[in-house]
């Protein structure tokens, strides 16, 4: 599957300097004005060139150039070159870029997607290929290991799969060339470890990677396969050793593997001699709260640590919290008192500064109380514990309200911030910000907003701006300049946005013609996503395609967005959107579509004959002459495509709504004389054109009898297209005569379509009259359900019921 950025991000680059594309058919008519007008706002922040003489003209919006990584524009031409059959890049540049990307991600913490690492596998197999020039370097182990640790930092929502697979294949790498003489990138200290030290270095991330994306199972068998080996190496640390453990059991844990991972306990005590501490306390703990399995929570809470140590305060709030989703609010009442209790046995300050916070925490979400409540707490536990109130406690305490639900909670409780005389730090406006977002108080939540500009950028802030540009998106006045404001600060930092958030900006702007902003969010922001998030997005804008209260010229710049930067997309979805434009009436952009289509690089998203059938059969219902010509001409030069009956029958649909019913008929002769012969539905088609053609009746007559002869059976809609035959060519005794027969002929009464037919086909009033009057007297039921459809004069002033007859090949 080709990818966005292997054909056009790359050229994006520069796509600044060229306009939004267009119908090249025929100009859309566009809105005189937004209703938000562009020159009325501050635009995001982009690179602009005026010259002396265009001084004191308004310079021309231009678009932001794509935030592509250091190093990945080399990872993709590879990918590109490789799909393509072409020579790829210098191994230089590759061995570069390959460096760049990885140090670049593990220096910033930034998250690596399945789709960058599966681009970076490629280049990464392609340097490991032997060569006879040493020009260009390799891949040393320092390299592989920044490219491995790279992979312990994942989205949240992606395909583990690639990263596991990559992780394994630099592992062996960098087993392999530890174990050369050379030992190239090694320190010099590694140089004089045992392979046993050596295999625990590089064994402890593949672990981690393992046990972190859903193989936790094969963590766990390298680790007992390789312990007996690891626990008798002299030169390494013990307590190292058995750290490896605890990433298996929290994967098993995460997994859901309960009986692997009770198991698992069990191997740990027996062959490492590691009791029931307490991290083996918070992991069974707190598999059971989060399933809430009460009893079991309870148990492994209750079972005493070895050595004699409190639980964590993570483990005490997951028990809590289940306790009180499941009404078992004695006994959290009875661990609540035990942890103020035990609060007393602690040495360290920041351990009872940790055990009051979540005292306070649980006094709001288990005790229910509020603001003045707290605030005598603060004042006894100060006496107490001489530990007084600060914001990282008071942080604790919104977020207990946040988590009730209970926005004006959250407020009153902010309210103490400033009675205490403390200072709001980052995470105090970025928490008010979350619950006025859900108290739809947009316009307090862009004020905490502003108020968390003055502060340095922080990951934890990202979801909850998402969420704020997200409400701002969809509120009925949409706020476009705080949109933007927002989008340019998170930009500024380089981050990027969530799909969701993505499509919402999308969908606003597009609303009110604002294609530069489109475009600027989805260079900035889709480079950087996985191939299922930018399918999320990519249907998104199909969806909106399909939403018929959106305009022609409004859907139009949405597909050219679609072509763009989503080129992946799948064939349904292209014809879907051709399906939508002959809906609109205009065949020529739904033919444009089907171009586009033909012309793809990638044969998988080239039209299939199922696909020209459906585009012909688009033009039978909307006709255009020059759109046919086009389609045919494609035709015609696709050597992939067999002339099918189906096909042959979707060419005459179209040839005969084009008003060239000859041309439609040769194509009957082709079907005759074929292997595969005529259907049921080409037998329709070929009446339906009969009906149009000078001399129709006798050929269509013709072909009746050979029907008659062969004794097949003949289903109601060929015998109403022969009908409607004999009724265009004035044969309107004959008609009448088919129709009392029908009954007997298909084991069905005429339908009012069936009536509707032969009475649009006949070419005066006079036959109209003489057929209604017959039909009300042969067919009264019939007759009156007909005449509850409109009726009204053609271009030719004869009156024609309006029906929908649909051409299908």
């Amino acid at each position: 599957m080709r990818s966005q950025l292997t054909r056009h991000v790359l050229r994006r680059l520069l796509v600044h300097q060229a306009a939004l594309p267009r119908c090249p058919l025929q100009s859309l008519p566009r809105p005189s004005t937004s209703r938000y007008p562009v020159g009325k706002r501050s635009a995001r922040l982009s690179q602009q060139r005026r010259t002396f003489l265009d001084f004191f003209q308004k310079a021309p919006r231009t678009l932001k150039a794509p935030d592509v990584e250091p190093g990945y524009e080399a990872l993709l031409q590879f990918g590109s070159h490789d799909k393509e059959s072409l020579r790829p890049p210098p191994r230089e540049e590759l061995l570069k870029g390959f460096r760049e990307f990885f140090k670049y991600k593990r220096f910033n913490g930034r998250p690596v997607n399945s789709f960058q690492i599966r681009a970076a596998q490629k280049v990464f197999r392609h340097l490991l290929l032997p060569t006879t020039s040493e020009k260009g370097g390799s891949l040393t182990v320092a390299d592989l290991r920044t490219a491995r640790d790279t992979l312990l930092i994942l989205p949240s929502k992606d395909d583990p799969a690639a990263a596991v697979a990559f992780s394994k294949a630099l592992y062996h790498e960098i087993r392999k060339q530890m174990g050369s003489p050379q030992r190239r990138g090694a320190s010099t200290a590694e140089k004089n470890l045992s392979s046993e030290a050596l295999q625990l270095f590089d064994m402890i991330p593949l672990l981690r990677t393992l046990a972190q994306n859903g193989h936790a199972i094969e963590a766990r068998d390298i680790l007992l396969e390789q312990w007996p080996q690891l626990s008798r190496a002299s030169d390494i640390d013990m307590g190292r050793i058995k750290g490896l453990w605890t990433p298996v059991l929290r994967g098993l844990a995460r997994e859901d593997q309960e009986e692997d991972m009770l198991a698992f306990i069990e191997t740990m005590r027996e062959e490492a001699g590691i009791t029931y501490t307490q991290s083996v306390h918070e992991i069974v703990t707190r598999f059971y709260a989060q399933r809430n399995d009460v009893a079991r929570m309870m148990a492994a809470f209750e079972k005493p640590i070895e050595p004699k140590d409190p639980p964590r305060q993570l483990t005490y709030s997951d028990a809590l919290r289940c306790a009180i989703r499941n009404n078992e609010i004695d006994w959290a009442m009875s661990v609540y008192q035990g942890m103020a209790n035990s609060i007393d046995s602690l040495e360290n300050p920041n351990h009872v500064e940790s055990a009051l916070t979540l005292l306070y925490q649980f006094a709001v979400l288990l005790m229910g109380k509020g603001p003045e409540y707290i605030e005598q707490m603060f004042k006894v536990q100060y006496e107490k514990y001489k530990i007084a109130p600060n914001m990282k406690i008071m942080n604790a305490l919104i977020e207990a309200g946040i988590e009730k639900g209970d926005a004006y909670l959250a407020e009153r409780l902010t309210s103490l911030v400033s009675k205490l005389g403390l200072e709001p730090d980052r995470q105090f406006y970025s928490q008010q910000i979350d619950y006025r977002v859900t108290a739809n108080d947009l316009d307090g939540a862009f004020t905490s907003y502003r108020s968390l500009q003055n502060f340095k950028s922080d990951k934890d802030d990202w979801p909850v701006l998402n969420r704020l540009i997200r409400a701002l998106c969809v509120d009925l006045s949409p706020r476009h300049e705080s949109i933007l404001e927002i989008t340019s600060f998170l930009e500024e930092q380089h981050v990027t946005l969530e799909p969701e958030t993505v499509v919402s900006i999308c969908m606003a702007f597009l609303k009110n013609d604002e294609q530069y902003e489109v475009i600027d969010t989805l260079s900035l922001h889709t480079i950087h996503l996985n191939l299922q998030e930018r399918q999320s997005i990519c249907q998104a804008f199909v969806d909106y395609c399909m939403d018929k209260s959106n305009s022609t010229a409004r859907v139009w710049d949405a597909y050219a967005l679609i072509r763009q930067f989503f080129p992946d997309v799948k064939l349904e979805s292209r014809v879907l959107i051709m399906d939508a434009f002959y809906d609109r009436r205009r065949p020529d952009m739904a033919c444009q579509v089907f171009g586009h289509m033909r012309q793809h690089s990638n044969p998988n998203f080239r039209p299939k004959a199922e696909t020209y059938v459906r585009c012909l059969e688009g033009l039978g219902r909307c006709p255009d002459a020059e759109s046919l010509r086009m389609v045919h001409n494609m035709l015609k030069m696709d050597t992939t495509i067999h002339l099918t009956t189906a096909v042959y029958n979707a060419l005459m649909i179209a040839y005969t709504a084009c008003d060239d019913v000859d041309r439609a008929l040769d194509y009957w002769k082709e079907i005759s004389r074929s292997q595969e012969g005529p259907s049921y539905q080409s037998l329709e088609i070929v009446f339906r054109a009969y009906e149009f053609s000078p001399f129709g009746v006798e050929a269509a007559q013709s072909l009746w009898g050979k029907v008659r002869k062969m004794e097949i059976e003949i289903p109601a809609n060929v015998y109403t297209a022969y009908a409607g035959v004999l009724g265009a060519h004035s044969q309107l005794e004959q008609a009448k005569e088919l129709l009392e027969n029908m009954e007997t002929e298909v084991h069905q009464r005429p339908q009012p379509t069936t009536l509707a037919v032969v009475y649009n086909a006949l070419g005066n009033d006079d036959l109209k009259r003489d057929f209604e009057a017959w039909a009300k007297e042969q067919f009264p039921h019939v007759w009156s359900s007909l005449e509850k459809t409109r009726r009204k004069r053609d271009a030719e002033g004869l009156m024609r019921f309006q029906i929908s007859r649909p051409w299908k090949a």
